[in-house]
């Protein structure tokens, strides 16, 4: 079982070797594999801050949409007391 393991690790690392080999000759000259890679993972790190970032405005616009929308006088589903 072990060595399957230890097969199975190998064979990641050798398709993310030879992924990053691919997509460098697909950038073109003066780009890496592993000049790719970091580039990717720099990019990767900018996306998820902006995404982070969307959703906590989502979240600013729907809470203050709900304050917005309470029962007030004009709801026609506030009790009169």
């Amino acid at each position: 079982m072990a060595q399957q393991v230890l097969k199975l690790r190998n064979a990641m690392q050798e398709y993310e070797n030879d992924r990053w080999r691919i997509i460098s000759s697909k950038v073109g000259s003066g780009f890496s594999p592993a000049a790719c890679r970091d580039k990717a993972s720099e990019l990767d790190a900018v996306e998820a801050v902006e995404e982070e970032e969307e959703q906590e405005q989502e979240q600013h616009q729907s809470a203050y949409t709900s304050s917005q929308l309470g029962a007030g006088p004009s709801d026609p589903g506030a009790s009169y007391q």
